[in-house]
């Protein structure tokens, strides 16, 4: 007999009708079960064999999630309907199961919700999936529940999750991987501690999950990223010349058997190519890293990593319409996070959009009245880009000044703290002109003019603090590269 093997999900990736529950009664026979081209049976994870009649629904489903998955370019053309309509067709394949006991199918449900963040209908079709395995015990549907939890925040329970679901299962790549992911990130430096016994756990899950399935892109991501952690700053580290190996080799294994992935699998491939840009920014190849987050992101269209770092790298070339283009992309996918409409802001005040740039700066003031960014950046809007008048500029400085107040000591704003000083400075000198011209027309026989030595000098033009302060650097993906 040979076992089902079609699950769609996959690592950190949350890839309708009515809920569980089966057909009571009813026997798989030798006559009525699936067999393949072979001619061996089709067993599912709960142990039965799988019958003709869930297995054609089984097939059927995930050629529809296919469909929809590969649409537009492969950016997806999911909606609730399709979401509710995939979900039902795995959930009528459980069905024609004895007990509704088909556990991959009611996976392929969980993934199918999630593809619409129907986040309450994944979870309760993941529960459902382990309770059709034989002895509850079923991998991906276990490490998918911990995918839930690191993204809730959970990091301590979803680490427990996936380390319990690797004890139930020594093959499950799924929980070897994301319990990498969480020992990397969890000791990334600004991050937590430095526990050496994490890295070197890591590396053994790692290596477990590689040497159970040596195609498994995810995990070759990870390896890659811990490589990259290791290098430090050190630009000639031999650690990133292995990351870089490890990129270039699962992006080939990636092209000669892209039939073969899941497609799960396939899209930890864009994963790949953005893990690939953060190492060539770190030995200093932008145009190579420009290329690799640019290819990430027309990869996976919901890959908010990539769209940050492609940002980014055009703003420091003032390709201020493509990065437009990516912040705006990055903030649909997450219209809470800080550091995304901060980028916007700049793009757009870049491309002379100031009302807008505004807009966004204060959207992430909103978000996080205590980050420092936001009053950096409208600072320098109102320093720069509106009437240039004595308000314009007591505003620019009350803004600034407050930037100095939340950076604090913080090193991450060392160069952005020595740049607001200066331009509190010259903003003060040009306020002090500007009254002394407008007191000097005032006391002026009318069509006098003043003095030469009276014109107010030209605010100073910002230097680095133009990007912000932090928001546009590319950034490493967090557990799981969420998206």
């Amino acid at each position: 007999m040979k076992k089902l093997g079609l699950s769609l999900g996959s690592l950190f990736v949350l890839a309708a009708c009515g809920g569980g529950g089966g057909a009571a009664g009813g026997v798989v026979t030798p006559a009525n079960a699936a067999r393949t081209a072979g001619g061996e049976v089709l067993v599912n994870a709960s142990g039965q064999a799988v019958s003709a009649t869930a297995n054609q629904q089984f097939e059927r489903g995930s050629a529809a999630f296919r469909q929809h998955d590969s649409a537009n370019e492969n950016r997806g053309d999911w909606v609730e309907a399709s979401c509710n309509e995939v979900a039902g067709i795995f959930e009528t394949a459980a069905n024609a199961q004895p007990n509704g006991a088909f556990a991959e199918a009611w996976f392929n449900r969980a993934m199918a919700f999630e593809r619409c963040n129907m986040r309450d209908r994944s979870r309760e079709s993941l529960e459902r999936a382990i309770r059709a395995a034989r002895g509850n015990k079923y991998c991906r549907a276990q490490a998918q529940l911990g995918v839930y939890q690191a993204r809730d925040g959970q990091i301590d329970a979803a680490l427990s999750t996936f380390e319990r679901a690797i004890r139930d299962d020594a093959n499950c790549v799924d929980g070897y991987t994301n319990a990498a992911a969480i020992l990397r990130e969890r000791n990334r430096p600004g991050v937590g501690a430095d526990q050496p016994s994490d890295r070197v756990q890591a590396v053994n899950y790692i290596r477990q999950a590689l040497a159970r399935d040596d195609r498994y892109i995810p995990a070759l991501n990870q390896l890659a990223l811990l490589y990259l952690q290791e290098a430090g700053d050190d630009p000639r580290s031999q650690r990133l010349f292995l990351a870089g190996i490890v990129c270039s080799q699962a992006a080939q294994l990636a092209q000669q058997h892209r039939d073969e992935l899941a497609p799960e699998v396939r899209t930890y491939v864009a994963d790949i190519y953005n893990t690939w840009g953060l190492i060539n920014i770190r030995t200093g190849q932008v145009i190579r890293a420009l290329e690799n987050f640019r290819r990430a992101s027309t990869l996976n269209a919901n890959l908010f990593q990539a769209f940050m770092n492609y940002g980014a790298i055009n703003l420091n070339f003032r390709g201020y319409e493509d990065s437009r283009v990516a912040y705006a992309r990055a903030v649909e996918l997450q219209p809470n996070n800080y550091d995304a409409h901060i980028g916007l802001g700049v793009a757009l005040r870049g491309l002379g959009q100031i009302q807008p740039a505004l807009a966004e700066y204060e959207r992430a003031r909103a978000l996080d009245a205590n980050r420092p960014d936001a009053f950096y950046n409208l600072g320098l809007l109102h320093m720069n880009y509106m009437e240039r008048q004595v308000p314009d500029f007591q505003r620019a400085n009350e803004l600034l000044n407050q930037f100095l107040t939340k950076a604090g000591t913080n090193a991450r704003y060392t160069v952005s703290v020595t740049q607001a000083r200066r331009h509190i400075s010259n903003n003060t000198q040009t306020i002090q002109a500007l009254q002394a011209a407008a007191a000097l027309n005032a006391s002026s026989p009318a069509g006098a003019t003043p003095p030469a030595g009276a014109t107010p000098p030209a605010a100073a033009t910002p230097a680095a603090g133009a990007t912000p302060a932090a928001g546009a650097a590319p950034s490493t993906p967090a557990p799981g590269a969420a998206r």
